[in-house]
């Protein structure tokens, strides 16, 4: 028999839940301690609309999930948890008026936002993915900065629904890579600048509907890269979006340009704006001397006009991942200040790691991905390009890079999913036909390959 003093009612905190009732099924944001466990032998948490779960404190997990008399089931979960309400139907354009709220460990984030869907090939996704944008109020519309756990402080934020990653895992984990391996060359000079954006996966509710694993992500601007900013009407920092297969971006076509437009053989212009015009001219002029330049002429500038131990790092990085859709689109190409050489930056991870874009597995391990400029750099070898992307890939495969490292971020990821229900909960609202272990075993199979491989043509590359 229990006494009252051995039951101990826990009514949760406003936003540190949501409720499902077409599953059937909440999701509660809730820190499980020892000391908590040890309190007590009895649990009763009242959740809004009566639902109560009684739990023995023995039983209290992450790992295991609680029924009620109402057939309920009850997740507790450590992943933050994001709750958006919305009366419009929420469209690609333009963003419609709703609130958010953010709960992890006792801390709550509430705002106003506007949200809008995002992607391209991902529209077509039934589990959506969305942009962000921190308001001071409906009315106003004015951005207003917002600061999450391990995350920057800013207005713009990405909710990417993962849904064309079998395992939810693939672009944090080649983020948290990129980041491991590269450094800003700027870094002594902006020691807050960063290389790329961070990442964590949240759990999202919408209208009270449950929508899975989410990736809760930063976006790339010229503040989080600190370029330098405009110095009365001069541009100094600039930064260019690859968004079209238009040819400049793989330094394979160099189009005319126009000044008055946002847009340029592939490119958009994120920064500078000056006055509503867009300054294309140096951006022209290195993609015009990586295509059109003689040979003496390129072995002697293209170390100032590009930051060759950044292009190293992303020509590796991208064939170890095999980035299909991230050498003539989709990453930025920016510049810190006018007389420093431009750098990349990657973005939109997701169809890598033997899958592409739309989810599907490719499973083609033996051949390198490369675009006008990297063929160049590999044909001419400039500046000792040959050996210094060999010795690059050595060191990396001594560390980052080493199999046992790769595999165990893998690993340790996939876990902490199963072990936590999140691919549980996520198979509840969205249905795959693969197991989760085939999935991993896959994903095992090709990474090994894949590496076999560079490592035998890295090992032949005559420098």
């Amino acid at each position: 028999m229990l006494f009252s003093q051995d039951i101990k009612s826990i009514t949760p905190q406003v936003h540190s839940y949501g409720i499902d009732t077409l599953h059937k099924m909440i999701v509660w944001n809730h820190q499980i301690t020892d000391s908590v466990k040890n309190k007590t032998k009895h649990f009763s948490v009242s959740f809004t609309d009566n639902h109560r779960f009684d739990i023995i404190s023995d039983s209290l997990h992450y790992k295991t999930r609680y029924l009620n008399n109402d057939g309920y089931t009850l997740y507790i979960t450590k992943l933050p948890l994001i709750l958006i309400s919305v009366q419009d139907s929420i469209v690609d354009e333009p963003k419609k008026n709703a609130q958010l709220s953010f709960f992890h460990q006792d801390r709550t984030i509430k705002n106003s936002i506007g949200i809008e869907l995002r992607g391209n090939v991902s529209l077509k996704f039934p589990k959506k993915s969305y942009d962000l944008k921190f308001w001071k109020n409906e009315q106003e519309k004015v951005g207003v900065k917002v600061k999450f756990p391990k995350l920057r402080t800013d207005d713009d934020w990405i909710l990417d629904g993962l849904y064309n990653e079998p395992l939810r895992m693939r672009s944090l984990i080649a983020s948290k890579l990129w980041l491991s391996i590269h450094t800003s060359h700027y870094k002594n000079l902006e020691p807050k600048a960063k290389s790329g954006i961070n990442m964590r996966f949240v759990e999202v509710f919408l209208n009270s509907k449950y929508l899975g694993v989410y990736s809760l992500s930063e976006k790339i601007d010229r503040d989080l890269l600190k370029l330098k900013k405009i110095e009365g009407d001069q541009p100094r920092g600039e930064l260019y979006k690859a968004v079209s297969y238009e040819g400049a971006p793989a330094f394979k076509k160099v189009p005319e340009f126009r000044n008055i437009f946002p847009h340029w053989g592939g490119y958009k212009l994120v920064y500078p704006i000056i006055n509503y015009k867009y300054n294309w001219d140096k951006l022209y002029d290195l993609t015009n001397f990586v295509i059109n330049s003689d040979e003496t002429k390129f072995g002697l500038e293209i170390e100032k006009r590009i930051q060759l131990d950044n292009v190293i790092d992303y020509f590796l990085f991208v064939n170890l991942l095999r980035a299909t859709d991230n050498l003539g689109k989709n990453f930025y190409i920016a510049k810190y200040d006018t007389n420093t050489p431009y750098f990349l930056v990657p973005w939109d991870l997701d169809g890598v790691l033997g899958t592409i874009i739309d989810g599907r597995r490719i499973d083609t391990t033996d051949d390198i991905l490369t675009n006008g400029l990297f063929d160049r750099l590999l044909n001419e070898n400039p500046v000792n390009y040959r050996s210094r992307v060999v010795a690059r890939w050595k060191a990396l495969r001594k560390g980052i890079f080493n199999t046992n490292a790769l595999m165990g971020e893998i690993d340790e990821q996939y876990k902490t999913f199963e072990n936590n229900k999140v691919f549980e909960r996520e198979r509840l609202v969205w249905s795959s036909k693969d197991t989760n272990e085939q999935h991993l075993t896959y994903l095992k199979n090709w990474l090994q390959k894949r590496l076999l491989f560079l490592d035998n043509y890295f090992e032949k590359i005559n420098p």
